[in-house]
């Protein structure tokens, strides 16, 4: 008996194969029960819902799973959200039955992110951020070596001292567990380092 499936896809601009633009690509992959397969990933005309649920299903169909699959998982943007045309109200229409929603996590986690981002730097006008745009662009000749962690800080010591403790203990036991993805990985790997000390080498890695 075959397992029911989870298809995932998030659109990325790739630069094109033959040509030097860029050009919008979907991975799509379906997971299940020792079942995790790139179907394919297909060009786009354009990153609308309605592209995207055409060729979403399109590489469903290809390979006759149509049947099993019985969720979704994608990022929170509006084409894929939207109440009337984004791709999953779309899919599901293909489909012609409900399928679960699994919003992507570190999508949702973003706007929470994206609030406190808001509330101390204030709002942006656009996807990026000058002071990290400069920050980006200057990074080759920073000498990488030669930091400074917030203990060094008087301002920023004061202030984690109290909890320094405790969340060197939370981000070691997170250490310890095998991390789905890598950035997880390094921004717990950051954060000790910001605290002063040395993140153990390879520990908990997959």
């Amino acid at each position: 008996m075959h397992s029911q499936l989870v298809v995932h896809w998030d659109g990325n601009l790739l630069k094109d194969l033959t040509e030097k633009q860029h050009v919008d690509r979907l991975p799509i992959l379906v997971t299940g029960l020792g079942v995790h397969k790139l179907l394919g990933v297909p060009k786009l005309v354009g990153g609308t819902g309605e592209n995207t649920a055409a060729a979403v299903y399109g590489a469903l169909d290809d390979w006759g799973v149509t049947h099993r699959v019985q969720g979704m998982c994608f990022d929170t943007t509006s084409s894929n959200k939207g109440h009337r045309t984004g791709a999953c109200i779309l899919l599901e229409q293909k489909f012609d039955r409900d399928l679960f929603h699994l919003a992507c996590r570190p999508h949702t986690m973003e706007l929470v992110l994206a609030a406190a981002f808001t509330a101390v730097m204030g709002p942006t006008s656009g996807p990026d951020v000058l002071l990290f745009k400069r920050f980006q662009a200057h990074w080759e000749f920073i000498d990488q070596n030669n930091f400074q962690d917030c203990m060094t800080d008087e301002l920023a010591s004061v202030r984690v001292q109290p909890t320094r403790d405790m969340l060197l203990a939370f981000f070691r036991a997170q250490l310890d567990i095998a991390q789905p993805r890598d950035d997880y990985r390094k921004l717990i790997e950051l954060a000790i380092i910001f605290l002063g000390e040395v993140p153990p080498a390879d520990q908990g890695r997959s």
